[in-house]
Protein backbone atom coordinates (compact mmCIF):
# COMPACT_ATOMS: atom_id res chain seq x y z
CA UNK A 1 0.00 0.00 0.00
CA UNK A 2 1.34 3.60 -1.15
CA UNK A 3 -0.14 6.30 1.33
CA UNK A 4 0.22 9.87 0.24
CA UNK A 5 0.10 13.32 1.63
CA UNK A 6 -0.43 16.45 -0.16
CA UNK A 7 -0.63 19.87 1.45
CA UNK A 8 -3.91 21.10 -0.21
CA UNK A 9 -7.13 18.98 -1.32
CA UNK A 10 -6.17 20.50 -4.98
CA UNK A 11 -3.34 18.65 -4.54
CA UNK A 12 -5.16 15.60 -4.23
CA UNK A 13 -6.99 16.25 -6.80
CA UNK A 14 -4.13 17.05 -9.59
CA UNK A 15 -2.62 13.91 -8.36
CA UNK A 16 -5.38 11.42 -8.82
CA UNK A 17 -6.26 13.43 -11.83
CA UNK A 18 -2.96 13.04 -13.36
CA UNK A 19 -3.08 9.47 -12.54
CA UNK A 20 -6.32 8.62 -14.32
CA UNK A 21 -5.15 10.69 -16.92
CA UNK A 22 -2.08 9.03 -17.85
CA UNK A 23 -3.36 5.50 -17.22
CA UNK A 24 -6.00 6.46 -20.18
CA UNK A 25 -3.40 8.14 -22.67
CA UNK A 26 -0.94 5.15 -22.21
CA UNK A 27 -3.74 2.02 -22.39
CA UNK A 28 -6.06 0.95 -25.92
CA UNK A 29 -9.05 0.10 -23.63
CA UNK A 30 -9.14 1.34 -20.11
CA UNK A 31 -11.51 0.33 -17.62
CA UNK A 32 -12.17 3.04 -15.01
CA UNK A 33 -14.65 3.39 -11.96
CA UNK A 34 -15.74 6.17 -10.86
CA UNK A 35 -17.77 7.08 -7.54
CA UNK A 36 -19.77 9.41 -6.96
CA UNK A 37 -19.84 12.28 -3.96
CA UNK A 38 -18.47 15.73 -3.40
CA UNK A 39 -14.65 13.52 -2.67
CA UNK A 40 -13.51 12.81 -6.21
CA UNK A 41 -15.21 15.88 -7.89
CA UNK A 42 -11.42 17.91 -7.89
CA UNK A 43 -9.80 14.98 -10.23
CA UNK A 44 -13.28 15.01 -12.57
CA UNK A 45 -12.55 18.85 -13.06
CA UNK A 46 -8.89 17.82 -14.01
CA UNK A 47 -9.93 15.07 -16.41
CA UNK A 48 -12.73 17.75 -17.99
CA UNK A 49 -9.30 20.26 -18.30
CA UNK A 50 -7.52 17.24 -19.77
CA UNK A 51 -9.88 16.47 -22.60
CA UNK A 52 -10.92 19.70 -23.58
CA UNK A 53 -7.25 20.97 -23.92
CA UNK A 54 -6.80 18.02 -26.37
CA UNK A 55 -4.07 15.90 -23.86
CA UNK A 56 -6.62 12.78 -23.29
CA UNK A 57 -9.05 11.06 -25.03
CA UNK A 58 -11.86 9.32 -23.38
CA UNK A 59 -13.25 7.83 -26.62
CA UNK A 60 -12.16 3.80 -25.60
CA UNK A 61 -12.60 4.55 -21.67
CA UNK A 62 -15.23 2.13 -20.29
CA UNK A 63 -17.11 3.33 -17.11
CA UNK A 64 -18.12 1.74 -14.07
CA UNK A 65 -20.39 3.40 -11.70
CA UNK A 66 -20.03 2.25 -8.00
CA UNK A 67 -23.68 2.44 -6.55
CA UNK A 68 -27.24 3.68 -7.09
CA UNK A 69 -29.98 4.43 -4.90
CA UNK A 70 -33.38 2.25 -5.37
CA UNK A 71 -36.19 3.49 -6.60
CA UNK A 72 -35.58 5.94 -8.74
CA UNK A 73 -34.71 6.69 -12.62
CA UNK A 74 -31.76 6.99 -14.18
CA UNK A 75 -32.53 10.10 -14.67
CA UNK A 76 -33.78 11.32 -11.57
CA UNK A 77 -31.87 14.22 -10.80
CA UNK A 78 -30.83 13.20 -7.84
CA UNK A 79 -30.09 9.67 -9.14
CA UNK A 80 -25.51 8.43 -8.88
CA UNK A 81 -25.75 7.80 -12.88
CA UNK A 82 -27.64 11.43 -13.85
CA UNK A 83 -24.83 13.12 -11.51
CA UNK A 84 -21.77 11.30 -13.32
CA UNK A 85 -23.26 12.18 -16.68
CA UNK A 86 -24.13 16.04 -15.62
CA UNK A 87 -20.49 16.19 -13.87
CA UNK A 88 -18.03 14.20 -15.56
CA UNK A 89 -19.39 12.25 -18.95
CA UNK A 90 -21.15 15.38 -20.71
CA UNK A 91 -18.09 17.21 -20.53
CA UNK A 92 -15.86 14.20 -22.32
CA UNK A 93 -16.27 12.19 -25.36
CA UNK A 94 -16.62 8.83 -24.00
CA UNK A 95 -19.06 6.88 -25.73
CA UNK A 96 -22.42 6.29 -24.01
CA UNK A 97 -23.10 2.48 -24.91
CA UNK A 98 -19.19 2.54 -22.57
CA UNK A 99 -21.45 4.27 -19.08
CA UNK A 100 -22.32 1.25 -17.13
CA UNK A 101 -24.47 1.73 -14.00
CA UNK A 102 -27.02 -0.39 -11.84
CA UNK A 103 -30.31 0.51 -12.34
CA UNK A 104 -32.08 1.57 -9.40
CA UNK A 105 -35.71 1.15 -10.50
CA UNK A 106 -34.79 -2.16 -12.10
CA UNK A 107 -38.02 -4.58 -11.64
CA UNK A 108 -35.38 -7.60 -10.65
CA UNK A 109 -33.22 -6.11 -8.80
CA UNK A 110 -31.58 -9.63 -8.43
CA UNK A 111 -31.07 -9.82 -11.88
CA UNK A 112 -29.98 -6.94 -12.04
CA UNK A 113 -26.94 -7.54 -9.73
CA UNK A 114 -25.71 -10.46 -11.34
CA UNK A 115 -25.59 -9.05 -14.98
CA UNK A 116 -23.87 -5.66 -13.23
CA UNK A 117 -21.53 -8.21 -11.89
CA UNK A 118 -20.74 -9.96 -15.29
CA UNK A 119 -20.79 -7.25 -17.47
CA UNK A 120 -17.43 -6.14 -14.66
CA UNK A 121 -16.18 -9.67 -15.14
CA UNK A 122 -16.01 -9.21 -18.36
CA UNK A 123 -14.72 -5.98 -18.62
CA UNK A 124 -12.32 -5.86 -15.59
CA UNK A 125 -11.58 -2.57 -13.98
CA UNK A 126 -7.98 -1.38 -14.07
CA UNK A 127 -8.41 1.56 -11.25
CA UNK A 128 -11.11 1.97 -9.04
CA UNK A 129 -11.42 5.57 -7.74
CA UNK A 130 -12.80 5.08 -4.09
CA UNK A 131 -13.64 7.50 -0.70
CA UNK A 132 -14.42 6.58 2.58
CA UNK A 133 -17.98 7.46 3.87
CA UNK A 134 -18.73 8.85 7.79
CA UNK A 135 -19.62 4.98 8.78
CA UNK A 136 -16.18 4.12 6.95
CA UNK A 137 -18.66 2.18 3.85
CA UNK A 138 -17.06 1.78 0.78
CA UNK A 139 -19.35 2.41 -2.26
CA UNK A 140 -22.84 1.57 -0.24
CA UNK A 141 -21.31 -1.13 1.58
CA UNK A 142 -22.60 -0.28 4.97
CA UNK A 143 -20.96 -1.45 8.40
CA UNK A 144 -21.95 -5.15 8.39
CA UNK A 145 -21.63 -5.82 5.23
CA UNK A 146 -19.55 -9.46 3.96
CA UNK A 147 -16.25 -9.00 2.30
CA UNK A 148 -17.54 -11.60 -0.02
CA UNK A 149 -20.58 -9.59 -1.38
CA UNK A 150 -20.96 -8.94 -5.07
CA UNK A 151 -23.64 -6.06 -6.20
CA UNK A 152 -26.81 -6.50 -4.08
CA UNK A 153 -29.39 -4.61 -2.55
CA UNK A 154 -28.29 -2.90 1.07
CA UNK A 155 -30.65 -0.89 3.51
CA UNK A 156 -28.68 2.28 4.07
CA UNK A 157 -27.52 3.58 7.13
CA UNK A 158 -28.74 7.09 8.55
CA UNK A 159 -25.58 8.45 8.34
CA UNK A 160 -25.67 7.69 4.26
CA UNK A 161 -29.15 8.79 4.22
CA UNK A 162 -28.20 12.14 6.66
CA UNK A 163 -25.42 12.93 3.94
CA UNK A 164 -27.38 12.52 0.58
CA UNK A 165 -29.17 15.74 1.98
CA UNK A 166 -25.67 17.08 0.66
CA UNK A 167 -26.48 15.93 -2.97
CA UNK A 168 -29.84 17.61 -3.95
CA UNK A 169 -32.70 15.95 -1.67
CA UNK A 170 -34.67 18.94 0.05
CA UNK A 171 -35.64 17.19 3.02
CA UNK A 172 -34.85 13.95 4.97
CA UNK A 173 -38.08 12.24 3.47
CA UNK A 174 -37.45 12.29 0.15
CA UNK A 175 -34.24 10.45 0.34
CA UNK A 176 -34.26 6.60 -0.47
CA UNK A 177 -33.96 4.24 1.83
CA UNK A 178 -32.16 1.71 -0.22
CA UNK A 179 -28.98 1.80 -2.61
CA UNK A 180 -27.65 -0.70 -4.76
CA UNK A 181 -24.47 -1.24 -5.32
CA UNK A 182 -21.12 -3.17 -6.07
CA UNK A 183 -20.17 -5.70 -3.36
CA UNK A 184 -17.08 -5.17 -1.71
CA UNK A 185 -15.89 -9.20 -3.45
CA UNK A 186 -16.60 -6.74 -7.25
CA UNK A 187 -14.87 -3.60 -5.47
CA UNK A 188 -11.47 -5.45 -4.90
CA UNK A 189 -11.16 -7.53 -8.13
CA UNK A 190 -10.11 -3.85 -9.29
CA UNK A 191 -6.13 -4.23 -10.57
CA UNK A 192 -5.76 -1.04 -9.07
CA UNK A 193 -7.74 1.29 -5.86
CA UNK A 194 -7.38 4.93 -5.48
CA UNK A 195 -8.54 5.78 -2.16
CA UNK A 196 -9.27 9.86 -1.67
CA UNK A 197 -9.99 11.50 1.69
CA UNK A 198 -9.80 15.05 2.43
CA UNK A 199 -10.34 17.33 5.43
CA UNK A 200 -10.44 16.79 9.41
CA UNK A 201 -13.59 14.87 9.31
CA UNK A 202 -12.22 12.45 7.37
CA UNK A 203 -8.86 12.18 9.94
CA UNK A 204 -10.38 9.20 12.54
CA UNK A 205 -11.89 7.38 9.99
CA UNK A 206 -8.34 7.48 7.66
CA UNK A 207 -6.56 6.04 11.13
CA UNK A 208 -8.83 3.48 11.32
CA UNK A 209 -9.01 2.60 8.23
CA UNK A 210 -5.24 1.98 7.69
CA UNK A 211 -4.39 1.15 11.51
CA UNK A 212 -7.30 -0.62 12.74
CA UNK A 213 -8.23 -4.46 12.57
CA UNK A 214 -9.62 -5.69 9.19
CA UNK A 215 -13.53 -6.24 9.54
CA UNK A 216 -16.77 -6.01 8.28
CA UNK A 217 -17.85 -3.44 10.96
CA UNK A 218 -15.19 -1.11 8.84
CA UNK A 219 -15.63 -2.38 5.57
CA UNK A 220 -12.66 0.42 4.15
CA UNK A 221 -10.53 -1.40 6.11
CA UNK A 222 -10.46 -4.34 3.60
CA UNK A 223 -8.42 -2.17 1.21
CA UNK A 224 -5.45 -2.92 3.57
CA UNK A 225 -5.43 -6.51 2.31
CA UNK A 226 -5.28 -5.55 -1.81
CA UNK A 227 -1.78 -5.75 -3.51
CA UNK A 228 -2.36 -2.58 -5.40
CA UNK A 229 -3.92 0.32 -3.73
CA UNK A 230 -2.95 4.18 -3.55
CA UNK A 231 -4.00 6.15 -0.63
CA UNK A 232 -4.67 10.07 -1.42
CA UNK A 233 -4.36 12.23 1.57
CA UNK A 234 -4.40 16.12 2.44
CA UNK A 235 -2.44 17.18 5.30
CA UNK A 236 -6.29 17.56 7.04
CA UNK A 237 -7.05 13.79 6.89
CA UNK A 238 -3.99 12.35 7.72
CA UNK A 239 -3.46 13.92 11.11
CA UNK A 240 -3.77 11.01 13.01
CA UNK A 241 -1.37 8.98 11.00
CA UNK A 242 2.16 8.45 11.73
CA UNK A 243 4.55 9.79 9.70
CA UNK A 244 6.82 6.41 9.22
CA UNK A 245 3.81 5.36 7.09
CA UNK A 246 3.27 7.88 4.34
CA UNK A 247 4.87 9.59 2.38
CA UNK A 248 4.65 13.39 1.75
CA UNK A 249 4.06 14.81 -1.92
Amino acid sequence: MQVYVFKTEQDVDTYVGQQISTFIQDNDAPVIGFATGSTPLGAYDYLIDSYQSGKTDFSKVRAFNLDEYVGIEKDHPQSFARAMKDYLFSKINIKEENIYSLNGNAKDMTKECKEYDQLIINNPIDIQILGIGMDGHIAYNEPGSSFDSESHVVDLHPESIQSSLDYGFTKIEDVPTQGVTQGIKTIMKARQLIMIAKGNKKAKLVERMLYGPVSEDFPSSIIQTHNNVIVVLDQCAAANLKEETYERR
